[in-house]
């Protein structure tokens, strides 16, 4: 009965997509209207912090501090073109008028270094004044005595160092310059704090045009020769968003070129581009409809999935569509459909739901883009096959209404020709057996080769080999080494400067904890700017002080001196008297709570490095939780830690997840596993053969690209499917016809995901070329298990059964797999086998 229901469902199905195929083209095509409408609402996000859940405590951290600091990092626009003097003008004119603009919190160009000078002897540790003391005092004896006419030197002992050589050892370490500038003054900058975020990137844009026409404007006005370009994090977060979405487009036109060519190229036909290519764009338009639905944006691991999708969905289409061409000689119109139907969407819904089924793995992973990644791709895939097999087999029948395949035979002959014997189409070419064996030695050979250099595969440690090309990050980088130190350190949020000190003696006992191993290099908060212990300073300032009393006329003229004398006289000063170019770097927007800065003294792009970096900050972190002290962190660099330990951590449980759901679906749909084993060992061979084609193409792994590799599983499989269900419909003998049919549709398939994967070759951004370059390696590799190295392990095995059997025993190969003998079957039946 269920048999029977079956049966008439799929004939019901086949009538309906013959007789109003109309119909179902109207319905695919609402569809794919509501996908679009929904899918043009999604936003490219390409900050890592969008990589981690919301949830997560770093991106509460995050969020936390800049609300609190106005915006997460600076807008840095860079003027040259003229002399310094002008632009030193140009500069102060300029940022008057941008802090008049409301969007405008605060603009840093200039600092009152003439302050902090003055205050020096303040701002100097107590030890290092009681350094500075016993230094001047010798100064001073030897330049009293050098006043004495009765003193005679016998230089016996060397002079002490001069006042100029005291004031350099002793000067405090004031980390700013009068101007932001470069060294010969050719290049100012200007630091714009926002009061928006660069993750809002409308706000982001009309903030970079607005302060860019403010300069602009100036320009033209008074500075001709000024020349303005912009950095920092906001013009970086737009042309990222620039770069990846141009990245995004041409890699899918050119995955959609490619794959065009290649259905021309197998099928022959223009007609076979809508049947195959309108499904795809229906799956894919639905799919990101979804996307827009559940989770609203794109990050930097599903954006490239429209590449992916587009290959990916190709494959199903065409093997239905080589399918029906092929029965299409022999058969009418509707038969051929119901034939290519019957025998493909086995095969077919058994491959999407196994590559679902690995696409869905990725929701185990802890890392947040893996998630969204698996969802969408999975859903993306079990999509492509519905819309495929919805769809196609309608398009295929208005293919038939405008242009017949052939003309159609008279209803007696064609029950003639359904009765008669059909005679072999050709007679296969037999390869020699020791061929066949020397092309599966050498796949085995490849695989053991991977095996043994495996262990010598490395992980990429260089984010900036994961990173988007642009001219504002190549600027961010000059400007930088300019000013000799990162435009964005790291930034602690605490409630009062009590909590800042104590948050500062934790950093130091980590700091001496670690040893060789610190990476921190200094911090830097308000308590550095404002001095304390203020009676002990007094008392090593007024030996200092009487020092200086009384010295000959002869040195009294001496500059540095009189620079010691102006701060000796200098007074004690609180917050309120910090210059507000200063003071408002390290204070909240609303009052409430100030910044420590903390400085690395590692580059931070090495992975290594990240790693020993984020473990001192959570050093700290714990420290000061333990100690009553809460705060917040803010810091991009412990982000993209955090995010490649949760990749090193989900990898292994990922992968090995993976291989086990491709495994158990292949052997739930073939209900055997002797034959389950047959078709996905093949595909675990490819896989193993991509660590030998990693080394020789020194191509590594990295927190991106990473994805990829349990994809490769379910991509791959969907070979060893198509062509074991093939195999087992055809029965032994079938193996020459099988290649060159579902072989070569295994093929066009094959090519089709590489151009996915390899449309990213394309790619500016370096971490979505990582990805098209390991895919590309992994689709021919696994190609190599499941498209040459399966056919020849059958033939092989083919031929060593048939020796054992007696020439009147055909069939004892497919019987020895489990397979049953389709010819003897399709004559009893008086039909041929559907897989």
């Amino acid at each position: 009965m269920a048999r029977s229901l079956r049966q008439r469902l799929f004939e019901g199905f086949i009538q309906t997509a013959v007789s109003r195929p109309w119909y179902v083209l109207l319905v695919a095509v609402l569809l794919a209207i509501g996908g679009m409408a929904l899918a043009s609402r999604l936003e490219f996000r390409g900050s890592f912090v969008e990589l981690l859940p919301q949830g997560a405590r770093e991106v509460q951290d995050l969020t936390r501090v800049s609300q609190k600091a106005g915006g997460d990092g600076y807008l840095v626009i860079l003027a040259k073109g003229d002399t310094p003097e002008r632009l030193k003008a140009y500069a102060k004119e300029l940022q008057a008028r941008l802090e008049a603009l409301p969007e405008v919190r605060y603009v840093e160009h200039s600092y009152d270094v003439e302050f902090f000078q003055r205050h020096g002897l303040l701002l100097l540790p107590v030890e290092k004044l009681a350094q500075l003391r016993e230094d001047l005092t010798a100064r001073v004896r030897y330049e009293r005595q050098q006043a004495n006419p009765f003193y005679i030197d016998l230089g016996a002992t060397p002079p002490p160092p001069t006042f100029d050589e005291i004031a350099r050892k002793h000067s405090p370490d004031v980390s700013m310059r009068e101007h932001l500038a470069n060294a010969d003054g050719t290049e100012v900058y200007l630091m714009l704090k926002p009061m928006g975020t660069a993750g809002d990137l409308d706000f982001a844009r009309r903030f970079v045009e607005l302060a860019m026409g403010t300069g602009r404007t100036l320009a033209s006005e008074r500075f001709p020769a000024v020349k303005l370009e912009a950095t920092g994090n906001f013009q970086n977060r737009i042309e990222e968003d620039a770069v990846m979405r141009g990245d995004l487009s041409r890699s899918g036109t050119l995955s959609a070129l490619i794959a065009v060519g290649l259905i021309l190229l197998a099928t022959r036909r223009i007609a076979a581009l809508a049947v195959v290519g309108v499904p795809v764009v229906v799956g894919l338009v639905v799919t990101f409809g979804v996307a827009q639905l559940a989770i609203g944006h794109l990050n930097v691991v599903t954006g490239f999935l429209v590449a992916i999708l587009i290959g990916l969905g190709i494959e199903y289409g065409v093997h239905l569509c080589m399918r029906y061409w092929e029965e299409r000689r022999t058969r009418s119109s509707r038969d051929a459909l119901a034939m290519a139907v019957g025998g493909t969407f086995s095969g077919a819904l058994t491959s999407a739901v196994t590559n679902a089924a690995a696409f869905f793995v990725l929701l185990l992973a802890q890392f947040h883009a893996f998630n969204q990644f698996g969802f969408l791709a999975g859903l993306g895939v079990l999509l492509a096959v519905l819309a495929a097999y919805g769809l196609g087999p309608s398009l295929l029948a208005i293919a038939e209404r405008l242009r017949p395949a052939r003309k159609e035979e008279a209803p007696t002959a064609t029950a003639e020709v359904q009765a008669a014997p059909v005679a072999p189409e050709r007679e296969w070419k037999r390869w020699p057996t020791p061929v066949i064996a020397l092309i599966a030695l050498a796949v085995v050979a490849l695989a053991g080769f991977s095996v043994a250099i495996a262990p010598r595969l490395g992980f990429e440690t260089d984010m900036r080999k994961l990173k988007g090309d642009s001219p504002a990050s190549r600027l961010d980088d000059h400007v930088t080494a300019q000013l000799g130190q990162p435009l964005n350190p790291a930034i602690f949020l605490v409630d009062d400067l009590s909590q800042a000190a104590k948050v500062e003696e934790i950093i130091a006992e980590v700091k001496k904890r670690n040893g060789a191993d610190s990476v921190f290099l200094r911090t830097t908060s308000l308590n550095d700017l404002v001095p304390g212990d203020l009676k002990r300073r007094e008392v090593e300032i007024s030996g200092i002080r009487a020092l200086l009393q009384g010295l000959p006329e002869s040195v009294q003229e001496e500059p540095r001196l009189k620079d010691f004398q102006r701060m000796v006289d200098a007074k004690p000063y609180g917050l309120d008297a910090l210059p507000v170019e200063v003071r408002r770097r390290f204070e909240a927007t609303d009052g409430k709570g100030t910044f420590l800065l903390l400085f690395p003294s590692v580059s931070n792009y090495d992975t290594e490095d990240l790693k020993r970096w984020a473990a001192q900050i959570d050093q700290v972190v714990e420290a000061a939780t333990a100690r009553g002290v809460d705060m917040s962190v803010l810091d991009s660099n412990r982000i993209a830690a955090r995010i490649f330990a949760l990749v090193r951590g989900d990898g292994p449980l990922i992968l090995w997840s993976a291989a086990a759901v491709v495994f158990v679906v292949i052997l739930i749909s073939l209900r055997s596993l002797k034959r389950a084993l047959l078709v996905t060992g093949p595909l675990f061979l490819g896989m193993t053969c991509l660590a030998g084609g990693m080394y020789l193409f020194d191509v590594q792994l990295n927190f991106i690209n990473a994805v990829v590799l349990p994809n490769l599983l379910a991509i791959a499989v969907d070979n060893s499917i198509h062509l074991y269900h093939r195999y087992e419909e055809e029965g032994p003998g079938s193996l020459g016809k099988v290649v060159r049919h579902t072989g070569l549709a295994a093929v066009v398939a094959t090519l089709s995901n590489a151009a996915g994967y390899g449309a990213l070759l394309v790619a500016n951004h370096q971490g979505l070329r990582s990805i098209g370059q390991i895919a590309l390696l992994g689709v021919v590799c696994t190609f190599l298990g499941t498209t040459v190295f399966f056919p020849a392990l059958l033939a092989l095995l083919e031929r060593w059964k048939g020796r054992k059997g007696s020439a009147g025993r055909e069939g004892t190969v497919v019987q020895s797999l489990e397979l049953e003998v389709a010819g003897a079957k399709a004559e009893s039946s008086g039909e041929r086998k559907s897989a």
